[in-house]
């Protein structure tokens, strides 16, 4: 097995770094030379194996440790000795994002090798990644690189192929003591792009078949706006009482009464709940923009504090990053403010919130102009999340005979799956109702109902509640027709 790993990081750029690494990585190809044995020979895309690679990449970020340990469980290496990388094996990294331009970065990557190899080239030049990634529009604030290959005489499944290749990768990252020097598990990254060939190359003087790979990863400015709006998050909630956030509870209420703002703990990045919030973004807002729709996100082991917050703001580049960046927290902070005056309770700075994560996107409008969208999850820990819902409101009853009316006597809260009551209680004369449950609504995105009924226990009609209603007051008015 041969491996080349090339990994760049643009967030520090270094010239005499980068050169070092231009003349280490044509080092290693002086010692790699890959030949293509006859013009016929062209490589071949191997998607088995790309697909495979990435499966073991999603599998390790989302759950470093238990991936770690089955690869190499007597083996132990520097970077695990590192207290961010043991923080984030528990926690786990953001998935990746298959991106266009990364991929044909990649592509382009490798057609380059086996171009120069097919003109009799004994080593390879490869521009500087920053440059490849310009070409293809890719404005990235972190990225990495993978190039590896496999040899081999006999046939060789892809799917095994992928699976020594990326030990091989993760072992060599494994060995280093700086995770923005990975690619696999760099945390800052979060998009990327494969390109799989199978070609024949001639090593030493022998002919051999070969499988080659190159990753691209990358973050672009979104993601490091991502960071940035999270660390003001938690510098907010050590010390909410000062900055922005009380002129504007003072603004949003028409009063500059006291507000009780004591400093709450600070909140723990969760990939999962950053999953749960791309999903989100992936244009799954209902219509008006606010209100979560079902999606099949794994949000085991957190309890999501409901209704998500969900911001938008105009993209006007003329403004500049950091008027951008200054305009969508201070829209944060509005909507918080505004959760408060209207009595929903705090959602950034909830006491009860353990974890959380932040999701930039960009979505057009129907003009034609773009905004700035925000989705911010926060939850409790499902271990010592104490369970229970509750749900108050009111009946109208204008619409329905006066024969019907005077028989309505139940509320149910029943979910639209499975049908099932979730609590029931009795109207009281003026048609008020208060409803609680043993467990919370979870997860989070079912839709459920509330169905009135008779003193016989027919049902005489139904209301839909908008989806994370919990802990809420809803008005039900009842159809005529």
């Amino acid at each position: 097995m041969i491996h080349l790993h090339h990994s760049l990081i643009h967030a520090y750029p270094n010239g005499a770094a980068r050169q070092k690494k231009r003349r280490l990585f044509a080092l290693l190809l002086l010692v790699f030379v890959l030949w293509v044995f006859s013009p016929s020979a062209h490589a071949g895309s191997v998607p088995e194996l790309e697909t495979r690679f990435l499966e073991l990449t999603q599998a390790l970020r989302s759950q470093p440790a238990q991936v770690v340990a089955s690869l190499f469980p007597e083996t132990s290496f520097p970077l695990q000795s590192l207290p961010l990388f043991q923080s984030l094996a528990v926690r786990g990294v953001p998935r990746f994002v298959m991106n266009e331009a990364l991929t044909r970065t990649a592509e382009d990557t490798l057609q380059a090798i086996v171009a120069q190899a097919e003109a009799g080239a004994v080593s390879f030049e490869i521009a500087p990644l920053s440059d490849r990634l310009a070409e293809h529009g890719y404005a990235a604030v972190e990225k990495g690189e993978i190039i590896t290959a496999l040899t081999f005489r006999n046939f060789v499944q892809p799917e095994v192929a992928a699976v020594a290749l990326f030990r091989d990768v993760l072992a060599k990252e494994l060995s280093t003591l700086d995770l923005r020097q990975t690619v696999l598990l760099n945390p800052h990254v979060r998009e990327v792009g494969l390109s799989c060939r199978a070609a024949k190359v001639t090593l030493n003087g022998v002919t051999q078949n070969a499988y080659i790979l190159v990753m691209v990863s990358g973050a672009n400015v979104l993601h490091s706006l991502e960071l940035h709006l999270f660390k003001e998050l938690n510098r907010w909630r050590h010390n909410p009482a000062t900055g922005l956030f009380p002129l504007l509870l003072s603004s949003s209420a028409g009063h500059s009464a006291p507000w009780d703002l004591e400093p709450v703990p600070v909140l723990v990045w969760d990939s999962k709940l950053y999953e749960a919030a791309r999903v989100l973004g992936m244009g799954t807002l209902s219509p008006d923009g606010t209100v979560p729709q079902p999606t099949e996100a794994d949000l085991s082991g957190w309890v999501p504090m409901l209704p998500v917050l969900h911001i938008s703001v105009p993209l006007d580049v003329s403004l500049g990053l950091d008027h951008l960046t200054a305009a969508l927290w201070q829209a944060i902070l509005a909507e918080e403010a505004q959760r408060w005056v209207n009595q929903a309770g705090p959602y950034a700075l909830s006491s009860g919130a353990f974890g959380a994560a932040l999701h930039l996107f960009l979505r057009t409008q129907e003009d034609g102009s773009f905004s700035l969208e925000a989705v911010l999850i926060t939850a409790a820990r499902r271990d010592t999340y104490q369970p229970r819902s509750r749900l108050a409101g009111s009946v109208s009853l204008k619409g329905l005979s006066e024969n019907i009316s005077q028989t309505i006597q139940e509320i149910r809260l029943v979910s639209v799956t499975s049908q099932q009551v979730k609590a029931s209680a009795l109207l009281d004369t003026s048609g008020g109702f208060s409803l609680s449950t043993h467990g919370p609504l979870y997860p989070p995105f079912t839709p459920y109902e509330l169905v009135v009924v008779d003193v016989a226990g027919r049902e005489v009609f139904r209301y839909t509640l908008p989806l994370g209603l919990d802990a809420s007051y809803v008005e039900v008015v009842s159809d005529a027709s």
